[in-house]
């Protein structure tokens, strides 16, 4: 039976989607073809009628991840008041509600060491992603200069994202929020005042 060209679209946006949260919540390696595919209610036959591999999969989430990601970072720094844009984004991406959520939050915290295996061809692509993301924060970043910017966000975003994998590590949920909390306040205090 053939499928319309929109009904192809919309299966590939699904997989996408479900892939993305997966992938962020139990890792590629476990969340195998099979296993999204299923949750899609698609056969794993079906699966390279939409992509060419694991990894064109695994980069299209992440990018989608991305970008679902960039667009609450946005949302969070358009919505704040005058002056406290990256205040927003800090608050936002060290919330609990975000480190209890790793299959609808940062792809970095959630795939990190696992991005980092990754072949070399599929990071560079991942990059891509990831500069991209990066832009979308720019303009809420205060510095001096382009480069200034760039840096402060690179630095900001990697030092988040490893404080969010130390507390989703830590059971204790007081300690989780106490951390988070100490985090907050010194990456307020270092990059947004």
């Amino acid at each position: 039976m053939r499928y319309s060209q929109e009904h192809k679209a919309k299966n590939h946006e699904n997989i996408l989607s479900v892939a993305a949260r997966s992938f962020r919540e139990h890792g590629a390696d476990i969340s195998g073809i099979g296993t999204v595919m299923k949750k899609v209610g698609l056969t794993k036959g079906g699966f390279y009628r939409h992509f060419e591999s694991k990894d064109d999969l695994f980069v299209e989430a992440v990018t989608r991840a991305f970008d679902e990601m960039g667009n609450g970072m946005v949302e969070a720094a358009e919505s704040a008041p005058k002056g406290h844009a990256l205040r927003a984004m800090i608050e936002r991406y060290l919330s609990m509600r975000h480190a209890n959520s790793p299959g609808s939050g940062c792809v970095v915290s959630a795939l990190g060491p696992e991005l980092a295996r990754k072949p070399v061809s599929v990071r560079r692509r991942v990059e891509a992603s990831l500069d991209a993301y990066r832009e979308r924060l720019l303009p809420f970043i205060p510095g001096r200069s382009r480069e200034e910017r760039l840096a402060k966000c690179r630095l900001l975003f990697s030092s988040m994202a490893g404080v969010l994998m130390m507390v989703r590590i830590t059971s204790d949920p007081q300690l989780r929020e106490q951390r988070l909390n100490e985090a907050k306040e010194f990456f307020i205090r270092s990059f947004a005042e």
